[in-house]
């Protein structure tokens, strides 16, 4: 039993030995700054304003390029925007590699809410507009909404 014991306690001293051998020689941990703990969520802004500009961007080219939309096919040019997102979407995706999805979210949850409230920043900004777009379109857009609502495919909510 004294043999017994005697090797369990060697053994016991030499790991508390290897134990604080092994703390003493760890490095020391890293204090990170402010900015990198701003990147973070920095990242999830800039996702979402990614979204916000492939949604712009793409009422810009369907602009240039087809003109106003006719009344009856407004909806489409809603469709169009979100394929187009989505594209820029799926783009994020492959450049993170499977890393990080929730920037994609972010980058989608931009999208749609730009998407289905554009127009309030037509009503809100119109010489903007006029200056990007032309005035023939900030006059359709102002002709076919509503300001403070969302615009559903063609269908107006307002807030209030």
């Amino acid at each position: 039993m004294d043999t017994k014991s005697n090797s369990f306690e060697d053994r016991v001293a030499r790991i508390k030995k290897r134990s604080a051998e092994n703390t003493h020689n760890s490095p020391m941990p890293r204090t990170e700054s402010i900015w990198q703990r701003l990147g973070y969520p920095a990242a999830f802004m800039g996702a979402f304003l990614l979204g916000v500009f492939a949604v712009f961007l793409s009422r810009l080219i369907q602009y240039q390029s087809v003109g106003i939309p006719v009344p009856g096919k407004v909806g489409t040019q809603d469709f169009v925007s979100l394929g187009l997102a989505g594209g820029a979407c799926i783009m994020v995706m492959l450049f993170l590699k499977g890393k990080l999805r929730e920037f994609a979210g972010a980058l989608t949850v931009g999208a749609l809410v730009t998407t289905f409230s554009f127009h309030n920043f037509v009503w809100k900004y119109p010489v903007f507009f006029e200056l990007v777009y032309g005035e023939d379109w900030v006059e359709f857009v102002k002709d076919t909404t509503e300001p403070s609502s969302l615009n559903l495919f063609g269908t107006i909510l307002p807030f209030g």
